[in-house]
């Protein structure tokens, strides 16, 4: 894989090799334009990743939906109520994946804005917000480890002195995971069913946690 290998070669550039740019290294700065293209094209490669991922959840929710409606013909409330929270997981899934390309998108615009304004005597020098978002990004699961590695060697060219970082929203919130499931099943008109809708009233509460 490219990444792999250009990284185990290129690691070591950052921190004082950032700087020799600035005092008229003029290969140092060509060294610093090949080393963003790097990133550039490493971010290429994760965002269709991350499209893979999403149409692969993206299909296993119309399978439980599929089984939902199965056994919500059958009246079975908690099978229901069980497989409506794994649709609400996985468009929570599909949504975090979907801010992290668009994430992703943003660092490859500002290294190409990086890249049209070094000069021969210029060093590639990165904001605190590409770092803010570098952060986040290598925190999702979903994202191999060659972000981890990028956002490291980053952040040796970083205005920013210390990494930044930002917590992930909690997304385990009980009330709102009740109200989603409650929209999974107004979508597809099963909330109001006969059997359904009289069960759900005291079989809800005492459902087991997905």
């Amino acid at each position: 894989q490219f990444g792999s290998s250009s990284i185990s070669q290129t690691s070591t550039f950052g921190g004082a090799r950032c700087l020799e740019g600035a005092m008229g290294n003029k290969n140092s700065a060509i060294n610093a334009k090949l080393k963003a293209k790097e990133w550039q094209w490493q971010l290429k490669t994760e965002v269709k990743h991350l499209d893979r991922e999403v149409k692969k959840i993206q299909q296993g929710e119309a399978k439980l939906q599929r089984e939902i409606q199965s056994q919500a013909e059958k009246g079975n409330v908690q099978s229901v109520q069980m497989l409506a929270k794994s649709v609400v997981k996985s468009r929570k899934a599909v949504q975090r994946l979907e801010r992290t390309k668009a994430s992703m998108h943003a660092v490859d615009l500002q290294l190409t804005t990086c890249l049209a304004t070094m000069t021969t005597s210029s060093s590639l020098r990165l904001s605190a917000d590409v770092m803010k978002k570098m952060n986040t990004i290598a925190k999702i699961p979903e994202v191999g480890a060659t972000m981890e590695q990028m956002r490291r060697e980053m952040a040796a060219c970083s205005e920013a002195e210390d990494g930044i970082e930002e917590a992930l929203m909690d997304e385990g919130e009980e009330e709102e995971a009740a109200t989603e499931v409650q929209k999974v099943l107004e979508e597809m008109a099963l909330a109001k069913m006969g059997p359904l809708s009289q069960a759900a009233a005291t079989a809800a509460p005492a459902a087991p946690e997905a």
